[in-house]
């Protein structure tokens, strides 16, 4: 029978092996005729890999910090922006040039809704709910159907204006139970566009 590979795959997985390697190699150092050179050099390539190592992973955690930071900052930076945006459209002086020179007024929103239609993935599964994320996009919202064990036709399940939409609805019946969802775009309370694709889902029993 083949075996696998003893080196393991992960950072962290194989720094616990090459210690206790290191170790090992010093233990039975006689046995195998070593000598303390050699020894030292096992030691020496234990000690090189664990200072990349945590260079590594100091590097991904100062990314991380500052990833974070930025986000933070630009977020702020993003909400003074606009409250001087606003200021200057309430201005008796401004113009739409203006505001085009100072690129605060936004793109034309060319979505058509009429020939659109949502995007449904399940974004988590348990024995007690299902997360069943949409793209809104533009609209107000998703009118939500369904269907599932026997059911024989999609059903009216629900309304959402923020993706994800949770269904915590029990299995009809002991077991797995594969349910079907569909959404349509709403304006205001009325549908529009297309209906979406069906996303299947088995629900555990």
């Amino acid at each position: 029978m083949a075996r696998q590979d003893y080196i393991p795959a992960s950072d962290s997985e194989f720094q616990t092996w090459f210690q206790n390697y290191k170790g090992q190699v010093a233990v039975l150092a006689a046995t195998f005729d070593l000598t303390a050179s050699e020894v030292a050099a096992v030691e020496a390539d234990f000690t090189l890999y664990q200072t990349k190592l945590n260079t590594s992973n100091t590097s991904k955690a100062v990314q991380q910090a500052a990833a974070a930071d930025k986000t933070t900052t630009r977020g702020a930076v993003v909400g003074r922006i606009r409250a001087w945006a606003n200021r200057f459209k309430a201005h008796p002086n401004f113009s739409p040039a203006q505001g085009q020179q100072l690129g605060v007024i936004g793109p034309e929103d060319t979505t058509d809704l009429t020939t659109a239609k949502p995007t449904l993935k399940a974004t988590a599964i348990n024995v007690s709910a299902i997360s069943i994320g949409f793209n809104k996009s533009v609209s107000s919202g998703v009118k939500i159907l369904a269907k599932r064990g026997t059911e024989t036709g999609f059903r009216f399940l629900a309304i959402d204006t923020a993706s994800p939409y949770v269904d915590t609805r029990t299995n009809l019946a002991t077991g797995p139970e594969l349910r079907q969802y569909q959404a349509q775009y709403l304006v205001s309370d009325d549908p529009i566009g297309l209906v979406s694709d069906t996303l299947n889902v088995t629900v555990p029993g």
